[in-house]
């Protein structure tokens, strides 16, 4: 059966699959809800959004291949590897990606995309001028109560992910773990026990700011004593027992700590203008239908 098509740039087909994943994409992204459960305003605002977003892709993808300019495999597969290290196995990763409709080869092909689009924006903004002193002085005056440095919790965990719907069992072994835990070294038993990836480190997660991890462990983290094993915490990754080991509070930045942050903004404001425009150079010269 011929994959139905929603658009043609320039002959090139932006497919009614991609569509609708952009579409269930930006309504997790700005709604935090699948599109089957927008109002009818927030979908038509969600779909002409995906539309526009996949139309400028496709455009700057084809300026890309006229350049020369075309991600490598092994580019594809190291971004693939990063992505997939945010799970807790490879199989959790495929299974989420079947979930959304989204084989892996289809999933490769947009990441060659997105990283070879990623180069032509990079070789289209790498000249614009950097923002000067003043520039960056008068940004931290408008915005200096925004220039602070948020919250952040360093914890550790120990993941066991439910198999066969054995929750409680699962439960149970936690609790031993925990219990193990007043006792005995809670990063080696995170590296004896836990299904997740950060057993290697002694379940170190590094730091990470409120609402970075998924809500229930981020809120435990922010919560539960530091230095202590908390309760066990349900995730849709599974079950785990978090200890915190550092947390910092809020605090302002100097001029000098806060330039580094306003540089960058400023020169990504500058770049997403610079590239709005040369989108609108491309479409302008290219052929564009939509499809019923």
């Amino acid at each position: 059966m011929t994959e139905p098509i929603r658009a043609r740039v320039n002959g090139s087909p932006i497919s009614n699959k991609d569509f609708v994943n952009a579409v269930q994409g930006y309504a997790m992204e700005l709604h935090r809800k699948t599109k089957e459960h927008l109002d009818a305003d927030e979908l038509a605002k969600v779909e002409a959004l995906a539309l526009e977003k996949l139309l400028a892709r496709e455009l700057l993808y084809q300026e890309a291949l006229a350049r020369g300019l075309v991600a490598s495999a092994e580019a594809v597969a190291a971004e693939v590897q990063r992505l997939m290290a945010n799970f807790p196995s490879p199989e959790e990763f495929v299974g989420t990606l079947a979930k959304a409709g989204i084989d892996l080869g289809d999933y490769q092909r947009m990441i060659r995309q997105d990283l070879t689009v990623n180069l032509l924006t990079a070789q289209e903004t790498e000249s614009l001028p950097e923002p000067d002193a003043e520039a960056i002085a008068a940004f931290y005056q408008e915005y200096a109560e925004q220039m602070r440095e948020p919250a952040r919790a360093r914890a550790c965990h120990i993941l066991l992910k439910v198999r066969d719907g054995n929750k409680e069992e699962t439960r149970r072994a936690l609790e031993a773990l925990r219990e193990r835990s007043c006792s005995e070294d809670f990063a080696a038993l995170a590296e004896e026990a836990s299904d997740c990836p950060s057993a290697a480190r002694g379940g170190d997660l590094g730091y990470f700011r409120r609402g970075e991890m998924v809500q229930p462990f981020s809120d435990a983290a922010f919560s539960q004593p530091v230095g202590e094993v908390g309760e066990v915490v349900e995730t849709p990754f599974g079950l785990h027992l978090i200890k915190v080991l550092e947390r910092k509070d809020v605090r302002a930045l100097d001029l000098a700590e806060a330039t580094p942050k306003i540089r960058r903004y400023l020169l990504e404001q500058q770049a997403a203008r610079h590239l709005e425009q040369f989108v609108a150079e491309l479409r302008g010269r290219a052929k564009i239908e939509f499809c019923s």
